[in-house]
């Protein structure tokens, strides 16, 4: 391995995927292992965090894991191959491990904070021991023998991974080209499957924020080649993007923490009290009618400022 994974080269927390300098890049190739190489040192700088149980380095961990993952789904056939699907699956692993102790903290957040009448001592305190559960999950992952040959894995990867044979074919495009074509082919996308957002089901919601996410993060690995109109165009239509995100990504814990919610009241001892469940539920159909209205207001500004003016 070219360097060391256990000492990361900056604190953790910065310089994020999207600070990524590509404008000396050419080649589309060259831009993957730039943006992979970043990504991968995010995730070995939140270790420390995740092992002291702190939410926000478990959380930082994760948006690094699904900022490589969008980016190999991004670079599409370029880095295709057995090892990069093998790859995938063992991220999505890691990805499922850490999910758990996120969503049962923002959980517990959430009914702490809304400060529930009459909510159940049982379910609180059942609710903390899960959350401390999943946070020793967590922090016991990042021990495995598993999560230390996957980072290796996938630094021999990014280095001399089969991908970069093909990725240095004389006929591959620019990174610029590459960058414009992906990014304006998935905006598209979205905005045809934003025209029915008021008509979707919260799992399917939940697919078009996934693909949200992609294009969000695909925008920031790509953003420093673009200067100029193009490039203002790329930072208005984020914005935009970022706003429908927010509501989505606020939606989608409604959503979650009332399967979460569901899951202890299944419990006999473990129950929200009636006040304090409708007081919960209350809450969540007020967070619903606004965050909806703030995701079809998004969509439309997405529809009606599209990327390079296309």
């Amino acid at each position: 391995m070219s360097r060391s994974l256990d000492k990361p080269s900056a604190k953790p927390g910065t310089a994020p995927a999207h600070d990524i300098d590509l404008s000396r890049t050419p080649g589309s190739g060259e831009a993957f292992r730039a943006i992979a190489s970043e990504l991968l040192r995010l995730i070995v700088a939140q270790q420390p965090r995740v092992r002291r149980r702190d939410p926000a380095g478990v959380h930082q961990m994760r948006i690094a894991l699904r900022r490589m993952r969008a980016a190999i789904s991004v670079f599409g056939d370029l880095v295709d191959g057995r090892d990069t699907q093998r790859l995938k699956r063992e991220l999505k692993w890691l990805a499922g491990r850490l999910a758990p102790a996120r969503d049962l903290h923002l959980l517990e957040v959430k009914i702490k904070g809304a400060k529930l009448r009459a909510a159940s001592p049982a379910f609180l305190k059942r609710l903390g021991t899960d959350r401390g559960t999943a946070f020793d999950n967590a922090r016991a992952t990042v021990e495995l023998q598993r999560f230390r040959k996957l980072l290796t894995d996938l630094q021999h990867w990014i280095d001399a991974g089969e991908w970069t044979r093909a990725a240095a074919a004389a006929d591959r495009p620019s990174a610029e080209d590459f960058a414009r074509d992906v990014l304006t082919r998935r905006a598209r996308k979205l905005n045809k499957r934003l025209t029915e957002l008021e008509q979707l089901d919260d799992d399917e919601r939940h697919q078009v924020r996934i693909a949200a996410k992609k294009l969000n993060y695909a925008i920031g690995f790509f953003e420093s080649l673009f200067e100029g109109k193009p490039g203002k165009r790329l930072k208005r239509f984020r914005k935009h993007l970022k706003k429908l995100l927010d509501a989505l990504g606020a939606l989608n814990d409604v959503a979650v923490h009332r399967k979460l919610a569901g899951t202890f009241t299944r419990r006999a001892r473990a129950k929200l009290d009636p006040d304090a469940a409708r007081q919960l539920a209350d809450l969540d159909d007020a967070e619903i009618r606004q965050q909806m209205k703030t995701a079809i207001k998004a969509a439309g500004k997405l529809a009606e400022d599209p990327l390079f003016g296309d």
